[in-house]
């Protein structure tokens, strides 16, 4: 990584306590001359699904999901949120998706890791911008197709759910 690039880590963010936890987890192992177990020190939010999801061999956080990423991207480089999509099971679509396309709007998909009492478990295609940029879509919020700011996206990885989005 390029000094200066890409996300910064928050004293409370998610990916620093799974660190810091970590530490602790490997400390205690070291100290007791025995392993650990690992849940002990596991963060109970994202990872923690993370890890009971793939257990199970449930789908993947994006599974069944594509993602359209529109504009230039800066504090969330385009390059990183491709291999997030992809290692979460989604898609990258190369052309903006058309809300109105009866083509799009059949699809049968739903989306797993939406909460079960959302219209968001039938949105299967994501406009993905960044808030910072110049670039800012029209409003999307059609069926199947709905558009979301990177952070919001960034926020889905770190919690393993997809988060509701503002109407």
């Amino acid at each position: 990584p390029v000094a200066g690039r890409g996300p910064t880590v928050e004293p409370r963010s998610t990916a620093w306590r799974s660190c810091c936890v970590a530490r602790v987890g490997v400390k205690a192992c070291l100290q007791r001359k025995v392993c650990e177990q690992e849940e002990k020190y596991e963060i109970p939010e994202g990872p923690q699904r993370s890890r009971l999801n793939r257990e199970q061999l449930l789908p993947k956080l994006f599974d069944g999901c594509y993602f359209y990423l529109g504009g230039t991207f800066k504090h969330h480089p385009k390059d990183n949120l491709i291999k997030l999509v992809t290692a979460g099971g989604g898609q990258i679509l190369s052309r903006r998706p058309k809300p109105d396309s009866d083509v799009t709007q059949t699809i049968n998909t739903v989306a797993y890791h939406a909460r079960p009492d959302s219209d968001q478990r039938f949105c299967t295609q994501y406009i993905i911008y960044e808030n910072l940029s110049n670039y800012h879509p029209e409003r999307v919020r059609q069926g199947k197709v709905w558009m979301a700011p990177s952070s919001w996206f960034i926020d889905c990885v770190m919690s393993f759910e997809l988060l509701p989005l503002d109407s």
